[in-house]
Formats: C-alpha cells, structure tokens, sequence
C-alpha cells in the first residue's frame, strides 16, 4: 500500500490556493495548498504515519497533524472537527482524520488547507514546504519500477531454397 497519496483531485485546488502564491488576496504569503471541498466531505489522511496534533488554532481552526515516516509533519486545516486522537496510526487513503470545515479565523470558506514542514508546528509557524511538490516527489518514488521490456528477439536467417 502506497505511503502518501492526494487527500483530493489537484482539480479541486481553487486559482490562488497554491503554496506561497503572491497573488492570493492575502497580506502575508499562503503556507500550504488549499482544497475547495464540499463541506464536511472526509479527510483521508495524504501520509501514513501518526497523529502528533490533534486541536484548535485560532487562525487555522481544528487542525490535525500526521508525522509520516520520514519524520514529515503534514497539517489538515480548518477541519470540522478535529476528532483523531494523538498517537492514531494512520494509513494513506485510508484514515480518516477529520471532515473539511470553515473553522478559524483565517478561513473564507469549506476547504481544507494542507501544509507540509520539518517541524512538529510547522503548520503554524516555523519553515514550510510546498506539500504538493512534496506529495508528488514522494508518490512518484513509491511507484514500483517498470518491468524492463522483453530483449528483442533476433531476427531469424531466411533459409535458402
């Protein structure tokens, strides 16, 4: 089973919801990427790994946060509820840690904002990384190899008459 998956479509990323985007209505620059999912739609966890946070920010809402296995801290955003509790072992595409939600006072609307960081906060403050380079980087290395092609065949001598 695949470590990392996308917790959504990328369709579902609104123009402006993209990590670090000067163009976003926003005076200091957006820290992770933005779903624009129904709300209350269910949040399967993007990492396997386990839940480090697990409770409310007042600028982010309910938030919850999985280590992953290569001791990467993955934020979920303005979730409905944060109702996973710390040391969940979480499986990708698999947990659900929570359903999208309007919650704190940064949110303009159901969505879910996820963030990807080297620290346990990150999704806070502290230094961030674009989580859908990094959920792409990390997919695409946890695809198997390609079987490599059959050797071709020689081809066989006509025969004289």
């Amino acid at each position: 089973m695949a470590e990392h998956v996308f917790p959504f479509p990328k369709s579902t990323m609104p123009k402006g919801g993209d990590f670090n985007n000067i163009d976003a209505p926003r005076t200091i620059h957006h820290r992770g990427a933005d779903f624009a999912v129904a709300g209350g739609s269910p949040i399967k966890s993007a990492t396997s790994g386990v839940v480090t946070t697990s409770k409310w920010n007042t600028v982010l809402g309910n938030v919850v946060v999985v280590k992953d296995p290569k001791n990467v801290y993955w934020g979920y955003c303005h979730l409905r509820e944060a109702g996973v509790p710390i040391g969940t072992e979480v499986v990708a595409g698999v947990t659900v840690l929570g359903h999208v939600g309007n919650t704190g006072s940064a949110s303009r609307g159901a969505h879910l904002h996820l963030t990807c960081s080297a620290e346990p906060e990150g999704y806070s403050h502290g230094k961030v990384v674009d989580p859908i380079a990094g959920l792409e980087k990390r997919i695409a290395a946890e695809k198997p190899a390609a079987a490599p092609k059959a050797a071709e065949k020689a081809p066989v001598a006509a025969k004289k008459a």
